[in-house]
């Protein structure tokens, strides 16, 4: 039915989405036919949802309710009636400023934005950044961090921070530390930390690196600590905005393993996972996402990068019926300003 579905049909279908939107309640004939100023009857619209739900883009929970959307309903909702909203201006400078305030540290910087992200659409917000295997390193610098123990530090130049710890070195000197960790410094400039594990690597095995004590000792050094890839990072702000949503609210069993999920970092990574490498916005609606153990939630996602590296996404989750005009339009703004953000580092 959807690629001959008439003006009046789409219509019909517009205003259902819209209402169940805004109410969480299933929507019937009276209703749809008042929001079109009575232009279609009762009558008519019942034998429209009819047509509508045979097609799958409409449900009926039960026999003398009105019709709900299925996800199929919401997808042809977002991909041909979607109308997105404006941003206010006020709403743009609150972003803003909340990515001004985290000017510090990169994870204070994500964490301002996506709190206020989740304030302003009243959903919980995730931000995942990817591993720091596949980000461009700034620095590596290595210090004492006790008899036997050297700590290794590096800075992407996202300005995330890494901290290793490379166990059983008791007889290095303070000036050979010096020396390999601008040794290790030279070989970082301009690679991520996979490129750099690989480079160190290469070098051990030359013949040099066996007989220069400093180069060969920075090597092993380097080899040691980087043996281990870093996972990626997850921040949730806004969960208690899951609880306010009424069908999860009426429904424990279910809110409880949406709020389980959150806990799993891997399965944050996998419901943004997308949007991560993709420039354009992602929108997963219920049965669509990667995690098949929650159908009854959608993800609105957008990655954000540095330069040509993807440095990970941010995203709003919520129920399937949430106010997409709102939260697409949102999340791009977010993605833009961390991308902007992260550029100017």
């Amino acid at each position: 039915m959807a690629a001959g579905m008439d003006d009046r049909t789409t219509r019909v279908l517009r205003h259902i989405v819209e209402d169940y939107i805004a109410t969480a309640e299933p929507v019937g004939s009276r209703t749809i036919s008042k929001k079109m100023g009575q232009s279609l009857s009762p009558a008519t619209i019942r034998n429209i949802m009819a047509d509508l739900e045979e097609a799958g883009f409409l449900a009926q929970p039960h026999t003398s309710a009105g019709r709900v959307p299925t996800g199929a309903g919401f997808r042809y909702y977002i991909d041909h009636l979607l109308a997105r909203q404006a941003l206010a201006r006020g709403e743009m400078d609150q972003l803003h400023r909340a990515a001004g305030e985290g000017n510090g540290p990169a994870d204070e910087l994500v964490r301002q934005v996506s709190r206020l992200l989740s304030n302003l659409a009243h959903q919980a917000s995730v931000v995942v950044v990817s591993s720091p295997e596949q980000q461009v390193l700034s620095s590596v610098s290595l210090m004492r961090a006790g008899v036997e123990r050297i700590l290794l530090v590096t800075v992407m130049r996202g300005g995330w921070v890494q901290h290793r710890l490379i166990e059983g070195e008791p007889d290095i000197t303070g000036d050979e530390l010096e020396k390999i960790s601008a040794y290790l410094n030279e070989l970082a400039e301009g690679r991520t930390l996979l490129q750099l594990r690989s480079r160190i690597l290469t070098e051990l095995g030359k013949e040099k690196a066996r007989y220069d004590r400093v180069m060969g000792r920075a090597l092993t050094m380097g080899a040691k600590a980087l043996a281990d890839a870093a996972p990626g990072e997850v921040f949730i702000e806004g969960r208690a905005n899951i609880l306010e949503q009424p069908e999860f609210a009426e429904d424990v069993h279910r809110l409880k393993r949406i709020l389980r999920a959150f806990e799993e970092k891997s399965v944050i990574f996998r419901l943004l996972d997308r949007a991560m490498e993709s420039r354009a916005i992602q929108v997963s609606v219920g049965l669509e996402n990667t995690v098949e153990e929650l159908p009854d939630i959608s993800v609105v996602a957008s990655g954000y990068r540095q330069g040509a590296s993807s440095v990970g996404s941010i995203g709003l989750i919520g129920p399937v019926r949430m106010d997409y005009s709102r939260v697409i339009p949102l999340v791009e703004y977010a993605a833009s300003l961390l991308t902007t953000m992260f550029e100017d580092r």
